[in-house]
């Protein structure tokens, strides 16, 4: 418990995903109502195979946030299991919901025996779908497009599809299925279900991203949804209303489920019986399906209209809501329903009417009122209202004003959607800038130090964030792909913003246990809504950002992520060349005071004692010009020594320097008095070779990969030395120079790095 309120944490698959947004808007609501912290952790998808994947491959690193949720400072813990865990088996699922200890659990959207979970229907809705689709539009080719199996609702909802089927004697084959990732982007399993199924009918999604990936393969196809296949989803999001054509789906609204998970946690934490909970989930019809409502249905004047059904449906955010903006909204959608009414019989009054409603339909959008809007349902109820208001009357002028009236407040509709899409381009366009500065300001140091932090820290105003806490570790980790990550005992708080003041730390107040990173010295005393994010770059991780959840945030979360670590690390490269000028001078000195010849030096690596880059070019140079003389052909080699920075960091420096002392005898062995070999950067090096006895470049390569390979075996070392190599011909008619050579080569060594041992244990 933090300064006397309550903390929950909740764990979640990413930030970015509409699912994880609504749930944490949901969340985020029922702790301000409740006087609750709130710590977000946006993990990914623990145990995905990310292999073969380049674009994402670092994505791992996202994962390491969960384990700061064992901090002890939780009072209690929701975790999107399902989510989370879709690409793991049930006992990895376990295996991390029992490493939270005594700590309270809810699961959310998931369930596993043991656990108290919220939920939503998994099965009604989808049945009423399914059922719609065979009873009312005939449908008898299904396929399904379903998630991982780790994911209990993609598992439920797959055995749905399957039972309504049977039941209703549809053959049912393995061919109608394919298994995608959850998300928009699962091109490979939407044209597998296509190729299988080509004379499918009807497609059911396991929720509305997938559904809109589906789109976007059929529309690459020729295809149109909702006219050459029927699609229907899950979740009821907004894109998915929002979608040409509007996606069919199951109402399931992720912000009440988020809500409901909190306000459930609360009564556990007071010590009330809880029980997991289901939530119902309702089939809502739209133009996927061809068809929004028949005609038939449009046409039962009859029927009482229930206002606060239709709005439910309608502004769906607001469903079930007693929140002012939804009371404002509800209570104005249901006068301008009575207005219209009224109106219609009342033709005497209708210049006073008419401009009451008008008013009150700027009222209406005025309140935001089209941005959570299901507008095909919109329209609908619009054109049922006016059916039924002139049921009665047989005027065919009266009738005639009664439609202006309505197109005109179709016009403005029209109208306001046409403003709000400036408006949304706009800001967008703000955004891009934001970005680009934030980009440009994000680099602005020239130090490796303390004030390079603060610098970081001040460039995060442009997600509206005024509280956060930048902390580095005391030591940059190295943390490989499928590796075990365990956190440091300590970090250093470097800098912090308090109401958008930003303050440095002192360094002899920076160090704390890493299970303070919630309730540190400096932390403010409110109630707040965090976010921890990770700071990393490619195998490296620097520290953790914990700032506020704004809105801006769930749009760019991971894109502040990625620069900040990308800064961390060039404040780490700075700090890493300093202490090197640091060395170099203090060698220069003892040179100087020991008086060694300067100029034997300059052209010999002090570690390596072959020659450094002005020598080895030197003599290259002088080897590559004989030969070509001579009438023989030049092997010039670049080469580069993989994980180095790994070695250093966790074995230490001296260890590093072992590892470049091996590479350079190894070369020198190879080489022996056929060549030059140099140590011309760090841990780069390069070697000219003057070719005989048929040699070629691909067996060269592999004897050097042999000869480390012998040095490892002998090495009593617990690491492997292992270098990348790029070969290069230079014939002896060649006009090829040395520096264009080494290009070549260099060219080749950046493919053969893409392919380097990223491990280094034995």
């Amino acid at each position: 418990m933090k300064n006397g309120h309550r903390t929950i944490g909740l764990l979640v698959s990413g930030i970015m995903d509409q699912f994880t947004e609504s749930l944490c808007r949901g969340a985020m609501k029922a702790c301000r109502n409740n006087d609750v912290d709130l710590m977000v952790f946006p993990g990914k998808y623990i145990d995905r195979d990310l292999s073969g994947q380049p674009e994402i491959m670092y994505e791992y690193q996202y994962n390491t946030i969960f384990e700061y949720a064992k901090s002890g400072q939780l009072d209690g813990l929701i975790v999107s299991a399902g989510n989370i865990g879709c690409f793991a088996g049930d006992e990895r699922v376990r295996e991390m919901l029992q490493g939270y200890g005594d700590i309270p659990t809810i699961l959310v959207a998931s369930k596993w025996d043991g656990y108290i979970s919220v939920n939503y229907d998994n099965q009604s809705g989808v049945r009423e779908g399914l059922e719609y689709l065979i009873d009312k539009m005939h449908c008898e080719r299904f396929a399904m497009i379903g998630g991982p199996d780790g994911n209990t609702d993609a598992r439920e909802r797959k055995e749905i599809f399957v039972k309504v089927m049977e039941e209703r004697g549809i053959p049912v084959n393995e061919q109608m299925f394919a298994y995608g990732s959850l998300d928009r982007d699962n091109p490979d399993e939407c044209n597998l279900v296509l190729d299988n199924n080509p004379d499918v009918e009807a497609i059911f999604c396991v929720n509305d991203d997938t559904a809109l990936g589906l789109y976007d393969i059929m529309r690459k196809r020729g295809l149109t949804p909702g006219k050459d296949i029927k699609v229907f989803g899950y979740d009821n999001t907004i894109t998915g209303s929002k979608a040409q054509p509007s996606l069919s789906t199951v109402g399931s609204d992720a912000i009440y489920l988020g809500e409901r998970v909190v306000l459930t946690m609360c009564e556990y934490l007071d010590g009330k019986t809880v029980e997991s909970v289901v939530l119902p989930a309702k089939f809502v019809r739209r133009n996927s399906l061809g068809e929004t409502f028949t005609e038939a249905e449009v046409g039962k004047l009859s029927e009482e209209i229930d206002t606060d059904r239709f709005f439910d449906e309608i502004f769906y955010r607001y469903a079930n809501s007693n929140n002012e903006e939804g009371v404002r909204l509800r209570h104005v959608f249901k006068t301008l329903t009575e207005q219209l009414i009224y109106l219609a019989g009342h033709p005497d009054e209708k210049d006073v009417y008419k401009k009451r409603l008008m008013k009150n339909i700027d009222k209406f959008l005025d309140y935001n009122a089209l941005e959570y809007a299901d507008m095909d349902d919109l329209l609908l109820h619009i054109e049922r209202v006016y059916e039924m208001a002139c049921a009665n009357t047989d005027d065919k002028n009266w009738k005639y004003e009664m439609r202006i009236v309505v197109d005109d407040i179709y016009q403005k509709i029209i109208h306001n959607m046409d403003f709000r899409a400036g408006n949304v381009r706009a800001e967008r366009l703000d955004e891009v800038n934001d970005m680009k500065i934030f980009v440009k300001d994000s680099l602005n140091f020239r130090r490796g130090n303390d004030a390079a932090y603060a610098a970081l820290l001040e460039c995060v105003s442009w997600l509206k964030v005024k509280n956060a806490y930048l902390y580095t570790f005391e030591e940059p980790i190295a943390h490989l792909y499928r590796e075990e990550f365990v956190r440091p005992e300590n970090v250093l708080l470097k800098a912090y913003l308090h109401e958008g003041v930003l303050s440095t730390v002192p360094v002899n107040s920076q160090r704390m246990p890493v299970t303070n990173i919630f309730d540190n010295e400096f932390a403010k005393d409110s109630r707040c809504d965090f976010v921890l994010l990770p700071l990393f770059y490619s195998e490296m991780q620097y520290g953790l950002l914990l700032c506020d959840l704004t809105d801006s945030m769930f749009g760019n979360g991971e894109f502040l992520t990625n620069q900040l670590g990308a800064a961390v690390h060039m404040v780490e490269l700075l700090k890493e060349n300093e202490l090197i000028q640091q060395r170099l001078e203090e060698m220069n000195t003892s040179l100087r005071e020991n008086n060694i010849a300067l100029d034997h030096l300059s052209k010999q690596d002090a570690l390596t004692g072959i020659h450094n880059r002005r020598g080895y070019m030197d003599e290259a140079k002088e080897l590559l010009a004989e030969n070509k003389l001579s009438g023989q052909d030049t092997l010039v080699a670049y080469v580069d020594m993989n994980n180095l920075k790994v070695i250093n960091d966790r074995y230490g420096h001296e260890d590093g320097d072992f590892s470049l002392k091996m590479i350079s005898d190894v070369l020198k062995e190879l080489t022996e008095e056929q060549g030059v070999v140099g140590r011309i950067g760090g841990d780069e090096y390069s070697f000219v070779l003057t070719m005989y006895n048929n040699m070629d470049e691909d067996s060269l390569e592999r004897r050097i990969h042999a000869m480390f390979a012998a040095r490892n075996r002998r090495s009593d070392k617990p690491y492997n030395v292992t270098v990348s190599v790029g070969l290069y011909k230079v014939e002896s008619g060649s006009a090829v120079e040395l520096e264009d050579a080494l290009s070549f080569a260099d060219e080749k060594l950046y493919v053969a790095k893409q392919n380097k041992v990223r491990t280094v244990e034995k």
